[in-house]
């Protein structure tokens, strides 16, 4: 981040959006989405990111919160930007409010080409890990899901506010929800592990530096949950005020959220990104040698047969806690 004099002056938020079932669609706490309400509130668009075709990850454009439901949630692979930033720059000049909200390098990027911050423009950056490529992304879903993939949630709420996903893939003809997890899935465990992001991820000038965006949000990992009063269970956003346009909103934030001023330090200390970017681990060379020369089968295949045991421990669990929070209702 920047440094404790700058530090000290920025507002630090843990926030809960208070509308509950945009909450359930969020990956933490719905900060993304009560942004979203604001511009749109102006007659504004929002540029997010969504599964837009296929397995295929890009910048999508949405003008009300019906197409703000394909941004919501974490997307664990690089996003194609396409022709969203002249997009961004042609609603600009029309008059319209913009929110743009990307990994800090997408933002950074974005305001080059405007050439600096506009008027009219809210830019968002997310607490980026790193992001792995769409080939090595594609190439997984294609081991680990023999039949139609139809959707896939990286974070899904009902399986609390962690890292457990899911999927609804077309089985004989029948749609079927399946878990989605690092507990069975290899691309999923890899990304963890954080051994195969793009190179320039592990030089992240963002990570630890000045961040590009107005506001930064994420996951507000490791916050106190007993000094700051709120209730953890279906996840709390970590959102920072970088500039002067993002304060003036703070007061919208409060008015729409649960939330607490908390010590920017605890954000920080929360969120390794925020203070160095990802390790690259001595993995990477050898998940990428063998992904190119033996092919992703035979990765994902030891990676199954290493995982046998623990992997059906885990889906047992599983169904028994989905059983006994059907029963009894919690």
């Amino acid at each position: 981040m920047a440094d404790n004099a700058s530090q000290s002056c920025r507002t630090c938020l843990a926030a809960i959006d208070s509308d509950g079932d945009e909450l359930m669609l969020s990956s933490s706490g719905g900060a993304f989405s009560v942004l979203a309400r604001r511009i749109f509130d102006l007659d504004g668009v929002v540029y997010g990111h969504a599964f837009d075709d296929g397995l295929h990850v890009g910048c999508v454009r949405a003008e009300n919160l019906d197409g703000l439901s394909a941004m919501r949630g974490s997307k664990y692979v690089q996003s194609d930007m396409g022709d969203a930033i002249a997009s961004v720059g042609c609603d600009l000049r029309a008059g319209r409010e913009v929110l743009f909200s990307g990994t800090p390098c997408q933002v950074d990027g974005l305001l080059a080409f405007l050439g600096g911050p506009q008027d009219g423009l809210l830019t968002v950056d997310i607490v980026c890990h790193g992001v792995p490529s769409q080939a090595f992304f594609v190439d997984c879903m294609g081991e680990e899901f023999s039949d139609r993939l139809l959707s896939l949630r990286f974070r899904d709420k009902r399986e609390g506010w962690g890292c457990g996903g899911g999927a609804t893939i077309l089985h004989a003809g029948i749609e079927k929800n399946v878990p989605f997890s690092p507990k069975i899935s290899y691309y999923y465990r890899r990304f963890l592990a954080g051994d195969v992001y793009r190179e320039s991820c592990y030089r992240c000038p963002y990570a630890g530096g000045e961040r590009p965006g107005d506001f930064t949000i994420g996951d507000f990992w490791g916050i106190d949950v007993g000094g700051s009063g709120l209730d953890a269970r279906r996840g709390i956003s970590v959102v920072i005020a970088n500039t002067a346009k993002a304060e003036t909103l703070i007061p919208y934030i409060k008015s729409e959220t649960s939330w607490a001023e908390r010590p920017l330090e605890e954000a920080v200390c929360g969120n390794d990104q925020l203070m160095h970017p990802s390790p690259r681990p001595e993995s990477r060379d050898v998940v990428f040698e063998r992904w190119k020369e033996e092919g992703i089968g035979v990765l994902e295949d030891e990676y199954r047969r290493s995982t046998l045991l623990s992997s059906k421990k885990w889906l047992a669990k599983r169904a028994v806690k989905r059983f006994l929070k059907g029963v009894f209702g919690r």
